[in-house]
């Protein structure tokens, strides 16, 4: 006869006053409780004797699920049946809701349409204390600067000139102290600058021997510019990245719509540096005024990603600063509505033009990386930056810029074409920009995301439409040879 295993020998229980421990693990690891928890609820006599969790028997196998192949990979029409959305009533007042946002830029003559999601009322955030000390140009910072470019560009000539201001060793030192700081000292400077452009200036030269004069031009005019009536525009943008000892080396870039004759800028350099008076001012023209956006968010974080900061040195105070005149207005928003299915029209079309034009957005990205490294004026650059500016062409020419949340439309027929294709029922409307849409698939601002199997079907022929558009193109053969294997497969299948 054969000894049963320990484990299983209620003899070696351990005994608590007559009692088995209540942590003592059974050999199916239910405790003394489980145990007893269980055999309290109205079990029949088979479950009630059972000493493991297990099934009581092996459960049959599923059947196999068949593999549901979409009627357009095998070359057959994809089904066009029209689908009614239910009729859905609007967001109560006083609830959270998703709204489709329509927006309008007049100076650039740009439509945005975008979604909101209303978060929970009442909440405020923090109150600031103590100085202020940022280390990176914020995202709404860079947004601004880059509109005020766009909007000088577009309506008042551009940017034309771009300073670098530096700080002395001493000026450092009164920074690092808190007796001044960049913002007041480049205010300081703007005030001047801005006096010298009203009242106009005069050009002054040095001759071989130290002796300062003023030449006159054929009119018998000294040369210089006079005073202009209309204000001097100006943005800039402040960093502090280490110099060579591993100090913050703090400096300011400034782009100003002001530009001279060659014949005059030496002495009108040489003024504007005694003007800064704190240390260095490299000035450079500016060939393109509509890539001056670029140019200053290149320059403000280009020192620091050499030197390998994530950040672009710590600075107390403003680290941007932009003239009323030079602000672009912001965007007037021409309705709110119900969200209903924009947000998925939105993310339908920004997944469309990435697939159609993605190798050129890859490439664009790849020349920038590439023009930042290449070495400045040699032929390698040059190569580089005219493919890139080729590729933005040819991107510019589309009077579409989608993102998976919002999309930005150039001109008014881009925007009523955009609108004419979310709210029709006319597949056949479409433009080389707009992806396709089945029948029923309608835009109705005045209601709801439809909560219902019409949203449930909605988004399946999202899926899949999204699916096939990101699967490489087939040809005839390759068609028919799928379909003559699926047919086999599916004789298989059934016998």
């Amino acid at each position: 006869m054969q000894t049963p295993s320990p484990l299983l020998n209620l003899n070696n229980l351990p005994q608590f006053a007559g009692q088995c421990d209540p942590a003592f693990l059974f050999p199916d690891d239910m405790t003394l409780a489980e145990v007893q928890a269980d055999a309290r609820r109205p079990l029949s006599e088979a479950k009630r004797h059972r000493l493991v969790k297990a099934s009581k028997c092996p459960t049959a196998p599923k059947p196999a699920e068949t593999v549901h192949i979409p009627q357009s990979w095998i070359g057959r029409p994809e089904r066009q049946t029209a689908i009614e959305p239910t009729k859905l009533a609007g967001t109560p007042e006083g609830q959270r809701a998703a709204y489709t946002v329509l927006q309008f830029r007049e100076w650039s003559d740009e439509y945005r349409i975008r979604t909101r999601v209303e978060t929970t009322a009442g909440t405020t955030p923090p109150e600031q204390a103590g100085p202020r000390i940022t280390a990176n140009l914020s995202q709404r910072a860079a947004r601004k600067v880059a509109e005020s470019c766009s909007y000088v560009s577009l309506q008042k000539g551009g940017y034309r000139t771009f300073f670098t201001l530096t700080f002395d060793a001493e000026h450092r030192a009164a920074i690092d102290a808190g007796e001044t700081s960049i913002q007041r000292e480049v205010s300081r400077f703007m005030d001047g600058l801005q006096k010298m452009w009203r009242r106009g200036w005069k050009a002054e030269f040095t001759a071989p021997h130290g002796r300062k004069f003023y030449c006159a031009d054929k009119g018998g005019e000294v040369m210089g510019e006079p005073g202009k009536d209309k204000e001097l525009l100006y943005v800039w943008v402040a960093e502090a990245p280490d110099n060579e000892h591993g100090k913050p080396n703090p400096h300011v870039h400034v782009l100003i719509n002001w530009r001279v004759k060659y014949s005059l800028f030496p002495s009108w350099a040489k003024r504007i540096e005694s003007l800064w008076g704190q240390g260095i001012a490299h000035i450079e023209k500016i060939k393109d005024t509509d890539a001056a956006a670029s140019y200053m968010m290149k320059a403000a974080g280009y020192l620091c990603k050499a030197q390998g900061k994530s950040d672009q040195g710590e600075i107390r105070g403003n680290r941007y600063g932009i003239c009323a005149a030079a602000r672009a207005p912001e965007w007037a928003t021409l309705s709110e509505t119900q969200l209903h299915i924009m947000g998925r029209l939105i993310a339908d079309v920004h997944e469309h033009l990435t697939q159609r034009h993605g190798e050129d957005y890859r490439r664009r990205k790849v020349l920038a990386q590439y023009l930042e490294k290449a070495p400045k004026g040699s032929k390698t650059r040059h190569a580089v930056g005219k493919a890139l500016q080729k590729v933005r062409r040819k991107l510019e020419k589309l009077p579409i810029v989608a993102s998976k949340h919002q999309i930005l439309l150039k001109g008014k027929h881009a925007f009523w074409l955009f609108l004419q294709w979310a709210r029709t029922n006319d597949a056949g409307q479409v433009t080389n920009w707009l992806p396709e849409k089945g029948p029923g698939e309608v835009w109705n601002p005045g209601e709801t995301r439809p909560p219902c199997q019409w949203y449930a079907e909605f988004k399946e022929r999202h899926y899949w439409r999204r699916a096939l558009r990101k699967m490489p193109q087939w040809s005839d053969l390759e068609f028919t040879q799928a379909a003559n294997d699926y047919e086999q497969y599916a004789a298989i299948a059934a016998a």
